[in-house]
């Protein structure tokens, strides 16, 4: 399996003026598996998907801008290749006017 990762817009369900974004990853065998298991985990968490940005297999190489960016999304790409679930990064809201 490979782990995907995803960068999502989302809103809240019963408040379409209140949502945000968030990057996500998950062990998956395909881009439709790993799609789907995101889906059915905004389902579970009450939220719908407005705009998948990207869904992508993560490349381990990937810098960032620091050091410890870089280190935060490995902690977060070998939490997800380790679980049956998606893993979350910080989740950014906003609401609209």
């Amino acid at each position: 399996m490979k782990v995907f990762w995803a960068s999502i817009e989302y809103k809240y369900n019963g408040n379409p003026m209140k949502g945000g974004f968030v990057y996500v990853f998950v062990k998956a065998n395909s881009e439709t598996d790993a799609y789907e298991r995101i889906t059915s985990e905004f389902q579970n968490l009450k939220l719908s998907i407005s705009v998948i940005e990207f869904l992508t297999q993560y490349d381990k190489s990937t810098k960032w801008n620091s050091a410890s960016e870089t280190k935060h999304y490995m902690d977060i790409y070998n939490s997800a290749s380790i679980s049956n679930s998606c893993v979350f990064d910080t989740f950014y809201a906003y609401e609209h006017e």
